[in-house]
């Protein structure tokens, strides 16, 4: 939710950058225009938020996903901005600029109340790019971005593997449980069946763990930590391919976990 208002705020305030920029639509929303210094800016800044708003979606999403995401917030806001724009304040008072009679002109808005309007809707406008900045800074990467996440090889295929929160295993009724998340290249996971995750060697497919589930780029499981496990059983990711095979790697919990492994040695 956070990742997509951030892209639609960050594409619309962009957007409201650019226009600002532009003399023709600057005398539209502001009623005046702007100093070259200003415009220069506004032109630089639209630019920026649109580039961090395209920077974010590929990091959080990937190449393929975050591309499409990115194009997806940029339309809405462009579509958003472009029905908004002949609705601004006093837009239309030009077409009433001819005299004519009117039966009740206590109805008709003042020109007081126009210029507050339009001062209240250009500050709303200008705090769209403190509020992206904001969320922006505040978005916590995704773990399987992080510099915390394994990076290894499960048979022909390449993995990241990462914890999904920093914390030490939840109890659930007493039994402790550990939610990891894996992510294949794009190209290995057209290849994969089914991706597997337990702590200690599994014997056989049947004994792999608990199956991965999610987006195809981006998988979740929640594990059982197992009694009396230790640090150095490892955790063992499974991956059987479309073709039949089946391939095994072992990670270091203290890589991918350092809660985990505090909470298996006892200093949890």
């Amino acid at each position: 939710m956070i990742l997509n208002l951030s892209l639609l705020l960050a594409s619309l305030g962009g957007f409201i950058a650019l226009a600002l920029a532009m003399e023709k639509h600057c005398r539209q929303l502001l009623h005046r225009v702007l100093s070259p210094w200003w415009m220069r800016a506004l032109r630089g800044f639209g630019w920026l938020l649109l580039a961090a708003a395209l920077a974010l979606s590929l990091g959080q999403l990937g190449w393929s996903i975050g591309a499409a995401a990115w194009f997806g917030w940029l339309s809405v806001a462009g579509v958003v901005l472009a029905f908004y724009l002949p609705k601004w304040p006093g837009q239309r008072e030009a077409a009433k600029a001819l005299p004519r009679r009117d039966k009740h002109p206590a109805t008709q808005p003042s020109a007081e109340r126009l210029l507050g309007l339009r001062r209240a809707a250009t500050a709303l406008l200008l705090l769209v790019p403190v509020v992206v900045l904001g969320l922006l800074l505040s978005a916590a990467p995704k773990p399987l971005h992080g510099d915390e996440a394994v990076h290894g090889q499960v048979g022909p295929w390449s993995f990241a593997l990462a914890q999904a929160e920093r914390k030490a295993p939840h109890q659930v009724l007493g039994t402790p449980f550990k939610a990891f998340e894996v992510r294949f290249c794009e190209r290995c996971d057209d290849q994969i069946r089914a991706a597997y995750l337990k702590i200690r060697k599994p014997r056989s497919l049947r004994a792999a763990g608990l199956v991965f589930s999610g987006e195809r780029w981006d998988r979740r499981v929640e594990i059982q930590i197992p009694a009396k496990a230790r640090v150095s059983d490892g955790l063992w990711l499974t991956v059987e391919g479309k073709d039949g095979s089946v391939h095994h790697a072992a990670v270091d919990i203290d890589k991918v976990s350092p809660e985990l492994a505090a909470y298996l040695k006892g200093e949890s």
